[in-house]
């Protein structure tokens, strides 16, 4: 008799098992697993802002001028080595434009290997840091270009806001430092604080 109750039970049993198991190896259309969501992948940014230069003429003495804000651009590109770690490469530019009996470019760019430390896999907060090749220039419309190569560095700070699977917003604050031999023989330093915000896109999900 207690065969016939547990063979019976079983039977009763067997198509709930059957479809608990089918519905976990099957999820329902819209159902998406986020637990293994993290950064990867290629990324890259664009971003605008303002930025704050100053120079210090190595023979006057005076020490850094007051500093002088105009736009800046950046673009970055990379890949994700890790959730934690971006590495790539980025180009920025310092750019002030007048008129001083003709139209006069002042540019101060720079080329930079750069590192993407994020503390927090899952937050958007990150730490950057990058050494490169910077280049301050002068162009005077219809006339010459003067221009020196030096080296520079680049540090900092940014939050990814994700506005999207693969797109976020990115207020960002850096610091540059320039260091320029002269091509007239007195050497110079150069320093910009920028702050601004860029489009970041990552290939995979943020």
């Amino acid at each position: 008799m207690r065969s016939a109750v547990r063979a019976a039970a079983l039977a009763l049993a067997l198509p709930f098992l059957v479809s608990s198991t089918l519905l976990a190896q099957h999820r329902r259309p819209g159902v998406i697993d986020v637990s293994g969501r993290a950064r990867h992948g290629f990324w890259g940014s664009f971003g605008l802002g303002a930025g704050a230069e100053s120079v210090n003429l190595e023979d006057d003495g005076f020490g850094y001028s007051d500093n002088l804000t105009k736009p800046t651009v950046q673009i970055r590109l990379g890949g994700t080595v890790n959730p934690n770690l971006r590495l790539g490469g980025e180009i920025s530019s310092w750019v002030n434009s007048y008129y001083d009996g003709g139209n006069v470019t002042e540019t101060v760019s720079g080329v930079f290997g750069i590192a993407q430390f994020y503390p927090a896999t899952r937050a958007g907060l990150y730490l950057k840091g990058g050494v490169g090749i910077g280049r301050s220039a002068v162009d005077y419309s219809g006339g010459p270009t003067i221009s020196d190569l030096g080296l520079a560095g680049v540090l900092g700070v940014g939050y990814d806001i994700r506005v999207g699977r693969h797109l976020a917003i990115t207020p960002t604050l850096d610091f540059q430092y320039h260091d320029y031999s002269g091509a007239e023989g007195g050497g110079y330093r150069e320093r910009i604080g920028a702050i601004g915000v860029a489009l970041t896109y990552q290939s995979g999900a943020f």
